[in-house]
């Protein structure tokens, strides 16, 4: 394993990027469009067994399985074709796992009532100090997990910044759910929100200086990355007379966690701040937004796809390709 890395004070910004690259609602699974386009990533990716797909669905998402049913046939009619027929028990498997995942909504922090907000509070306030949690913000701090593109950690890097931090929210938010198990982690979409979600409870010692005076992204930033043809152009940069490290990472990541400076603004103490899983929750709604419009993804193999520390079978056997598709992970975004 690669050993822990020194790091800088801050997050790299594109300079030194360059320098290292030298709730859905049930009612709302009736969008033909984005039924379509889900099914059709996940037949593009070979999920057609019924028996290896079927899902445990919970009772209450039966009405919800018979509501998509309504607009079923039009998404599998603008679905892209199979390369072997579809059986209605495949089709099936897979509509329910889109409905198990509108079960599990992560929403736009904006959109929380004020008891969501002091639910979220409440289990992160239950969780405080335990080993758990502790056990799981500190994984964050561990360089040799390879997950941000910084000097000493190689290109597989890149490619593993986005399924890693997909897991680790993941994770995150599985343990806030022991606590209470209706939460989920809300979205900071702070391209069209330039206020850092203060009301987030602070835990002792995190400390949130005033923002700095610029540095989030546009909605004009994201629009253009989500036009971006391949996965590398997309979670770094184009080569187009050289590398520009003007990708998701950089542009729409590293700026943010520098503009909320404090304990936010470093890659050895952000993960303290539950803020930063507001943050992180969006970079992941970005980037299945991109998904649902292109094929690809990270170029990683072996050991480098692993994403440690939960690759063994024992803490859940996650890698890259693993978590690729959100809805097989059980989740969505509203």
């Amino acid at each position: 394993m690669t050993p822990r890395k020194a790091v800088t004070a801050g997050f790299p910004t594109a300079e030194d990027a360059l320098e290292i690259a030298s709730e859905w609602a049930p009612a709302q699974l009736v969008d033909s469009e984005e039924i379509g386009l889900r099914l059709g990533r996940m037949m593009a990716d070979g999920q057609i067994d019924g028996t290896a797909m079927a899902p445990s669905m919970p009772a209450e998402a039966g009405a919800a399985t018979h509501t998509a049913a309504v607009g079923i046939g039009e998404a599998v009619r603008n679905a892209p074709t199979p390369p072997v027929p579809m059986e209605m028990e495949h089709l099936r498997s897979l509509v329910a796992r889109i409905v198990r995942a509108s079960q599990r909504v992560r929403k736009d922090q904006r959109q929380l009532s004020g008891a969501e907000r002091e639910r979220f509070n409440e289990a992160l306030r239950r969780l405080d100090g335990t080993p758990a949690y502790k056990d799981l913000v500190a994984v964050h701090e561990d360089m040799s997990h390879r997950h941000h593109t910084m000097n000493g950690m190689g290109p597989e890097a890149t490619q593993r910044f986005l399924p890693w931090h997909r897991a680790y929210c993941l994770k995150f938010e599985d343990l806030l759910r022991t606590a209470d198990p209706g939460v989920t982690i809300p979205y900071w979409d702070y391209a069209g929100d330039h206020a850092r979600p203060d009301w987030v409870w602070k835990p002792s010692g995190v400390n949130r200086p005033n923002p700095a005076a610029s540095g989030l992204p546009t909605r004009a930033t994201i629009d253009g990355l989500l036009v971006r043809p391949t996965y590398t152009a997309f979670t770094f940069g184009r080569v187009m007379g050289g590398v520009r490290p003007d990708g998701l990472e950089v542009a729409a990541h590293n700026n943010v966690h520098n503009w909320c400076r404090g304990t936010l603004g470093s890659p050895m103490t952000s993960s303290r701040d539950p803020i930063f899983f507001l943050l992180h929750a969006n970079v992941d709604r970005i980037w299945d937004q991109w998904q649902l419009t292109h094929t690809g993804g990270p170029n990683l193999t072996g050991a480098d796809a692993g994403l440690d520390p939960w690759w063994t079978q024992a803490a859940g056997g996650l890698t890259a390709d693993g978590v690729k598709d959100i809805t097989v992970l059980g989740y969505s975004y509203q």
